[in-house]
């Protein structure tokens, strides 16, 4: 097996998995297209893909236990690619284009879910643990990448920033002619085909993760949904202010993913709950300065705290996981990530927590409380002292 090309084939996959996002760009454009289209609807075009993604996690739990990753992954890519695509032919209505973003939504689904099944069947101990941390990054440097080709093919008309998914295209035949394909063994086929009957006797360890993971996806859907706001509170800047701080972010997270490997080193085993601490003093840092210098190195930190996190969750899922299990584990990581990031303005809302400073006041104590359980359990200690010795 030829690892470096291996390495290349799963890491093409995670530039895709942010590109929904690349069609927000263009909303203000989309706004002057569509007059008479409430501006709440066209901001569905952003969203809805959450929906589709949502519905594929379950999916792909279902057929990952009876079906070869690739050819699911083949089949992730080519929705994608179509959900991206077809607007260039059909746009004129908003309808359409929301429906588009939902197929769009769907096909990430598969790619985003399937990418760490694939990372977990192909590499192993410390090799893995640097392949999810690697995975982060090509996600940040796809988000940079896809956001800023699409801001200039869509520079004259915000139809053409969805040329950019022809990257999809390229993914889609590295995938096909690099990528090995892996054997799905006799209990995945046949004993454990089941999905449901996996998710019931699945390591307890498994939902303490994915209650991890929902946790995560709660706070850290609080930073950018409220940043804007509190740089408004602040009187820091318009929004292309915000941009730059979301962009600074993403860098942090690019850097954070590539240099797992030396993070791992310095926490061991308390990587999640320093990953908790480095979010809550984004929160910190972002509810006290006044300086946008300051909040930067927020930014900077966050995405810090997101990789630190969101590829540490998915390695110690997969190690106290069987290999027939790999696919409902992962299944339970998407789903709780995806469920975190949908409830978290809701849940905000009915505890009755203001928008803005207030918002990041209540992130800031639940990332330090949680951070400290976080260590005084010994959760990764534990984790890997349960890990799963197959054969």
């Amino acid at each position: 097996m030829n690892k470096p090309k291996l390495k290349i084939s799963i890491l093409s996959m995670s530039l895709l998995t942010m590109s929904f996002l690349v069609i927000t760009n263009a909303f203000g454009a989309m706004t002057k297209s569509f007059p008479n289209v409430p501006v709440a609807k066209i901001q569905m075009i952003g969203t809805v893909p959450s929906l589709g993604t949502l519905i594929a996690t379950i999916v792909v739990g279902i057929l990952g236990v009876k079906y070869s990753k690739k050819s699911l992954s083949l089949i992730g890519l080519l929705i994608t690619t179509v959900g991206g695509l077809l607007p260039l032919v059909i746009h004129g209505s908003v309808d359409v284009l929301i429906g588009c973003a939902f197929i769009l939504g769907f096909g990430l689904g598969f790619v985003n879910t399937l990418i760490p099944m694939l990372i977990s069947i192909f590499f192993e101990g410390e090799e893995r643990n640097e392949m999810m941390g690697k995975n982060t990054a090509m996600n940040s440097l796809g988000s940079i990448l896809m956001m800023f080709g699409g801001g200039l093919l869509g520079a004259k008309s915000w139809v053409n920033s969805y040329w950019v998914f022809l990257l999809g295209i390229f993914v889609f035949l590295l995938v096909l002619f690099v990528l090995p394909t892996d054997k799905v063994d006799y209990n995945e086929k046949s004993v454990n085909s089941n999905v449901f009957g996996i998710l019931g006797n699945l390591n307890g360890y498994i939902w303490l993760i994915g209650l991890v993971t929902l946790l995560m996806g709660i706070l850290y859907t609080i930073y950018p949904t409220n940043l804007s706001i509190v740089i408004d509170q602040k009187q820091l800047g318009s929004t292309s202010i915000t941009g730059i701080v979301n962009a600074v972010g993403t860098a942090g997270g690019f850097i954070a993913g590539f240099s797992l490997k030396y993070l791992n080193k310095i926490f061991k085993d308390k990587i999640i709950a320093s990953g908790f601490i480095t979010l809550g003093i984004t929160f910190l840092l972002g509810r006290t300065a006044n300086s946008l210098v300051l909040i930067c190195i927020g930014g900077i930190l966050s995405g810090f705290a997101m990789s630190m996190i969101m590829s540490t969750i998915p390695f110690y899922m997969s190690v106290v996981s069987h290999k027939y299990e790999l696919a409902v584990s992962m299944m339970v990581f998407q789903f709780m990530n995806s469920i975190g990031g949908f409830i978290s303005p809701v849940l905000l809302n009915l505890l009755h927590i203001k928008a803005g400073e207030g918002s990041f006041t209540f992130g800031c104590i639940c990332c330090f409380v949680i951070g400290l359980i976080c260590i005084l359990a010994n959760l990764g200690k534990r984790i890997m002292s349960n890990s799963v010795k197959e054969g």
